[in-house]
């Protein structure tokens, strides 16, 4: 097969706070909408989406899978069956695609139906419970139908330390399946409007949400940079330091004029499962920022403008409450854009700018309502800053695999053009 991009519609109707793509599995092709997340690379649908029952062309295996993201889990049975996706001459499908059917809390994905993984394939794995089911007297060894009760703590627990003590396997994401078969090369690129869904309509139903352009993007598998009507200006290249996740190195960050804030180095003893002090997630709607970084920046916010930091604290008080504050206590005038200096392939520095309106986003998930997107660094991680969807609002960013050693992100200002 020739290979060719393949250009997919994406929206944030669904997510609220991630682009979602449909994607339809097995006999019933039916249509399931996925969060896109470079921040894993695996394959999850929920069962509300798919119905292993009725899919003829199911396969079960010995695989389990469980996840863990910064606020959340899922676990499951890894199936084999179609994997469909794309219309007219970008539809395709994989006759031999595996994924898992999970449960989790709905609020993991609010109205998305499972998430796709786009980063390396090293981060989708799976248990082996091949040994545990024979030991059970399971014929045929097999996890589906599956045979775990995880909707309590302690049903969780036990199976949590079961895993453990199966070996691992490797599971193929889809976007490594395509590749290898040579249906696309190896990279994608993603064009982003803004980081939550704009809503203008409280009771405004998803296929309304989905209509509107601020919320709609796309996903195009296998090419990108021949799109030059997606961007405009010259396209600024991120070095991609592993292949786990899209980990870079943040340099610096500068509050409008103020000195630079320096990025600390992760430490040693996370080096070998984080990688780096910053990665590149679709899937996150907020800037995380290492902690002494976001401390810096209020600091320098309120060098500024005294009269900025009370409205983040404003903010994070309704922010419980999963509220903004209102757009009209907002002037994105008032407020500095913030840069980010990243290592370039050549070890020289790339700057990205997110503008007020990007980390400030205007009738975000509520009419009338405004969100501040900057977080300090989630508890128990790393010195790692999640460089999520507030800096890649505006952007068409190429996520090049392997153009420079381990790959490279590019990135230019979006087009404002009909998608």
């Amino acid at each position: 097969m020739r290979r060719q991009s393949l250009k997919l519609l994406t929206s944030l109707a669904y997510a609220k706070g991630a682009y979602t793509v449909a994607i339809e599995f097995g006999s019933t092709a039916r249509s399931a909408q996925l969060l896109l997340d470079t921040g894993s690379s695996a394959l999850a649908v929920l069962s509300h989406a798919y119905d292993g029952a009725a899919d003829t062309y199911l396969r079960g295996t010995t695989l389990a899978q469980r996840v863990e993201y910064g606020q959340g889990a899922w676990a499951g049975p890894v199936l084999r069956s179609t994997v469909a996706f794309g219309t007219g001459e970008h539809a395709r499908r994989v006759d031999d695609g595996m994924f898992a059917l999970i449960e989790t809390a709905a609020s993991n994905f609010r109205d998305a139906d499972g998430i796709l993984g786009l980063a390396f394939g090293g981060l989708d794995h799976a248990r082996d419970l091949v040994s545990y089911l024979a030991e059970q007297g399971r014929s045929p060894q097999l996890t589906w139908p599956w045979p775990f009760d995880l909707t309590s703590e302690a049903g969780r627990a036990e199976f949590d330390a079961l895993l453990h003590q199966q070996p691992r396997a490797s599971v193929q994401p889809l976007f490594t399946a395509l590749e290898a078969e040579g249906v696309v090369a190896d990279m994608f690129s993603l064009l982003i409007r803004r980081a939550l869904v704009h809503v203008l309509d409280d009771s405004a139903s998803d296929a309304a949400l989905a209509a509107d352009p601020l919320n709609r993007g796309l996903l195009i598998l296998g090419g990108g940079e021949e799109c030059a009507q997606l961007y405009s200006g010259k396209l600024q290249d991120i070095r991609v330091l592993h292949e786990l996740y899209y980990n870079v190195q943040l340099i610096a960050v500068q509050v409008a004029d103020r000195p630079r804030i320096p990025a600390p180095a992760l430490q040693q003893q996370y080096q070998a499962h984080y990688a780096s002090n910053a990665i590149i997630d679709s899937g996150c709607s907020f800037l995380v920022l290492e902690k002494s970084v976001y401390d810096a920046v209020l600091v320098d916010l309120a060098q500024h403008d005294a009269s900025l930091v009370p409205l983040i604290e404003r903010f994070q008080q309704t922010m419980t409450q999963q509220q903004g504050i209102p757009n009209q206590a907002i002037d994105p005038r008032d407020w500095p854009d913030l840069r980010f200096y990243l290592e370039s392939p050549g070890g020289e520095e790339t700057v990205l700018v997110c503008r007020p309106a990007h980390y400030w986003q205007r009738n975000a998930l509520r009419a009338g309502q405004s969100w501040f997107l900057l977080m300090s660094q989630l508890p128990d991680w790393p010195q790692q800053s999640i460089l999520g969807l507030p800096l890649m609002s505006g952007h068409y960013c190429i996520f090049h695999r392997r153009a420079d050693a381990d790959g490279v992100v590019r990135m230019a200002t979006a087009s404002d053009v009909d998608i």
